[in-house]
């Protein structure tokens, strides 16, 4: 009778136990990421107190959450960062071995593969992504037309496509339930917004050339002879509708607000916020002229910290933003083409902080981007974490919260920093990350130390980054054997096609190229 009434009370327990779980069931936390478009960590005061930039909405959520100092971007340009975000796999284990796509190059995600966005919808979310995409799109083409390959020329792929047709695939095939944005970085064309598959308006002009203000005591003519010493604010001709330059900024910011006091679903929202700013051409507009004292650039970074701002505040006002993960980050590091090393000089503002090098390059400061992240109730406010983190990490940080599936053929290059926004500390002594530059040459960090191999091998460097995070003593020829280890993990990463465990995978495109030359 006493061992009856035991398993009675046991049954009970275990009866309410499940009972509540499945009447107050855990709710999934939305999850934003807004995306700047080249911007080092010494663009915000969050981070570079000496920053001449004013940055004081993304500075309120770093007072609310966490800042992260060593996050990096999967590449020091664009399109494979981006690639990487989307796939959760180094952008070089596609055919794009090195450079960026056009506004008219194929799309480089093949509609089977799985991305962040697709993984997110089949778990249960709302995805949209407003903004930029540099990611290729498959446009319609004229009758017995067709463009191939990739980095195709501009004006030959214009003549090709059939603007009044839906786009073929592109973010609305590859799991986003909302795509509005442009299909490049804002010096490509075409200068046209797209609403899911389909051009917001026809092209209707052609536009390029010159665009911004021209810097004291430079012409038009001579603008380009001297592009290494002044800001660049060219746009690359092309098909536009009615959009100007400094629209992109403005209409990413209001579409995202105006999406998110308009969102009404039950389920939990993923939206992916893609800036073009501060990327050239820098066009800020009048009312932040002179809000910065790093000219138009800074002006520029302070209208993006404005609309970062606007976003955060629509989904406080919605009632959302106490359950929401908002990351912001960047896809690499500042371009000198943007804010050139004389203005850096001009205006004693530095804007890869304490890092050597910018956007392209493979020194740290093409690569290790800002990232804050505010998530009420788990980030503690205020904090900063010092965990190695990659933007590919985002796609397996995300399936483990969400219960997303990651089979062996998905996100390969991804690894889950969950805890990292839960507040802990992890542990970097492990933990590899893979950089690549503008033309798809490698570097390899593990733990503090990090290996180059350059263009040029005889420039070959190897640094112990928690004695010098600026990069200034080259120790290749004091650790060749450190030197050995590197070189040997890196290329079993890429030979095995996945840097995680798994089983192996096979690169897209051919089995050799340029950069792996010192590898045999």
């Amino acid at each position: 009778m006493k061992r009856f009434f035991v398993l009675n009370i046991i049954a009970l327990f275990f009866l309410n136990a499940c009972s509540s779980k499945n009447k107050h069931p855990e709710k999934l936390p939305n999850i934003v990421i807004v995306l700047a478009d080249d911007m080092g960590q010494g663009d915000l005061s969050c981070y570079n107190p000496d920053s001449k930039i004013p940055t004081p909405n993304v500075d309120k959520l770093a007072s609310e959450g966490a800042i992260f100092t060593d996050a990096h971007s999967g590449a020091s340009v664009c399109t494979p960062t981006r690639y990487g975000i989307m796939t959760g796999r180094y952008c070089w284990r596609t055919k794009l071995k090195g450079k960026v796509l056009n506004g008219y190059d194929p799309c480089l995600i093949p509609e089977q593969r799985e991305t962040i966005a697709s993984m997110l919808k089949k778990s249960g979310y709302e995805t949209a992504l407003i903004g930029k995409w540099h990611l290729g799109l498959n446009w319609t083409t004229k009758e017995n037309e067709e463009i191939t390959g990739v980095k195709n020329d501009l004006a030959e792929s214009e003549k090709k496509i059939d603007f009044s047709k839906p786009i073929k695939l592109g973010p609305h095939n590859l799991g986003f339930n909302y795509f509005y944005g442009v299909a490049a970085s804002w010096d490509f064309p075409p200068y046209i917004f797209i609403e899911n598959d389909r051009l917001v308006e026809a092209p209707t002009r052609t536009a390029g050339g010159w665009v911004g203000e021209i810097p004291e005591g430079y012409t038009k003519e001579n603008i380009i002879k001297h592009k290494k010493e002044v800001p660049i604010a060219i746009w690359r001709t092309g098909v536009a509708a009615s959009f100007n330059p400094q629209d992109a900024l403005r209409l990413i910011t209001e579409k995202s607000v105006d999406y998110i006091e308009n969102y009404n679903s039950p389920k939990p929202l993923f939206l992916l916020v893609s800036y073009t700013a501060p990327h050239t051409p820098i066009v800020p507009r009048d009312e932040f002229r002179g809000k910065s004292q790093c000219g138009i650039y800074g002006d520029f970074c302070v209208e993006l910290d404005d609309g970062v701002g606007k976003i955060a505040n629509a989904l406080k006002e919605k009632g959302l933003f106490d359950n929401t993960i908002f990351i912001y980050t960047a896809d690499n590091g500042t371009s000198v083409k943007g804010l050139p090393v004389s203005y850096q000089k001009k205006y004693h503002h530095s804007p890869s902080y304490i890092y050597k090098g910018y956007k392209g390059r493979l020194d740290e400061g093409g690569h290790r981007v800002p990232f804050v992240a505010v998530w009420p109730g788990h980030t503690p406010p205020g904090s900063t974490n010092k965990s190695l983190i990659d933007l590919n990490d985002l796609y397996a940080t995300f399936a483990q919260l969400a219960g997303g599936k990651i089979n062996d053929n998905t996100a390969e290059d991804s690894r889950s920093f969950l805890p990292a926004l839960n507040g802990k500390q992890l542990d970097n002594d492990d933990r590899v990350v893979v950089h690549s530059d503008f033309a798809g040459f490698f570097g390899i960090r593990k733990g503090d130390w990090k290996l180059t191999f350059p263009r040029d091998l005889k420039k070959q460097a190897l640094y112990n980054l928690k004695d010098d995070p600026g990069e200034k003593h080259n120790l290749a020829a004091e650790y060749p054997d450190k030197i050995k280890e590197l070189t040997g993990l890196l290329t079993k990463i890429v030979e095995e096609g996945r840097s995680t465990t798994g089983k192996p995978q096979q690169n897209d495109g051919p089995e050799r190229w340029e950069q792996l030359n010192w590898m045999r």
